[in-house]
C-alpha cells in the first residue's frame, strides 16, 4: 500500500516533455549552490529559446545542464536536430549533447515507467547522496546527473536496468568535479531488445588536399583475350 502511494505521488510530480516524461532526483545534489543556480538559468534559458522556436508539444525537447555542460533529450524530426543544438550552443555552454529517441512503441506507458523507476532508485540501497534526473521514451531510459562515486553510479544503472518494461539504459550521469570540465563520455548500457539512441556530436578528420592523397596505382594492361573459336561438333 505504501508502494503504491509513493508511486502515485511521484507520478503526480513527473513532468512531462513531449514523447518522454522526465522525473527529478529527490536527493542531495553534489554541485555547490552557485554551480546549481548557474545550470538551473542556462538550462532555462535554452528550454526557453527552443520553446519560442515551436520545439513543444511532441516535438518537445528536455534540456539539463550540469558544470555548464549541456544535455539535450527528446524525439525530434531529423531535420530539426541541428536547429535545436544551434539553439543550446547559442548561450555558450561547456559542451551540448544531444540524445535524440527514434520513434518506438512500449506496451509499458512512459508515465507508468518513469514512476516505477523513480521509485526503485529512490529505494536502492546505497544510492543516498544523488540527485538523478531521469527520461523515458518507450522502455528506453537515460540518467542525467552527478552522483558522488563511480559505485553509486553503477548502482543507479543496475537499478535501471532490472526494472519491468526497461529496454534500454544510457548513462550520463557525472561525477563531482570543477565547474567548466568536460563530462567524460556517457556509459551506455545496453538493453535486450534496444541499444543506445543518443547521438552525440562527433569529430570528422580533416579532409585530405591533393597533395595528401595518396597516388593511385596504375592496373597493369590485360591482354586481350583471343576470340573464341566455333566448335564444330
Amino acid at each position: 500500500m505504501r508502494r503504491l502511494a509513493l508511486v502515485l505521488l511521484l507520478a503526480a510530480l513527473a513532468a512531462l516533455n513531449g514523447c518522454a516524461y522526465s522525473a527529478y532526483g529527490l536527493y542531495d545534489d553534489q554541485r555547490l549552490m552557485d554551480t546549481i543556480t548557474d545550470d538551473k538559468t542556462l538550462a532555462t534559458s535554452i528550454k526557453t529559446a527552443l520553446m519560442n522556436e515551436n520545439f513543444s508539444g511532441g516535438w518537445s525537447i528536455a534540456v539539463y545542464s550540469y558544470y555548464g555542460n549541456v544535455f539535450l533529450v527528446g524525439e525530434v524530426p531529423q531535420n530539426m536536430q541541428g536547429k535545436a543544438l544551434a539553439i543550446a550552443r547559442r548561450y555558450k555552454p561547456r559542451s551540448v549533447t544531444p540524445h535524440w529517441f527514434s520513434p518506438a512503441k512500449s506496451d509499458t506507458s512512459n508515465f507508468a515507467l518513469a514512476a516505477s523507476l523513480r521509485t526503485d532508485l529512490i529505494g536502492a540501497k546505497g544510492l543516498s547522496s544523488t540527485r538523478i534526473d531521469t527520461e523515458v521514451n518507450a522502455g528506453r531510459v537515460v540518467l542525467l546527473g552527478v552522483v558522488k562515486d563511480d559505485e553509486e553510479k553503477q548502482i543507479a544503472i543496475r537499478t535501471a536496468r532490472k526494472v519491468k518494461g526497461v529496454t534500454s539504459v544510457t548513462s550520463y550521469l557525472m561525477l563531482p568535479q570543477r565547474p567548466g570540465k568536460a563530462p567524460a563520455e556517457a556509459d551506455a548500457q545496453t538493453g535486450a531488445q534496444a541499444g543506445r539512441e543518443g547521438v552525440g556530436e562527433r569529430e570528422l578528420p580533416p579532409a585530405r588536399t591533393p597533395a595528401q592523397q595518396p597516388a593511385q596505382a596504375t592496373p597493369p594492361a590485360q591482354p586481350q583475350a583471343a576470340p573464341s573459336q566455333p566448335v564444330n561438333i
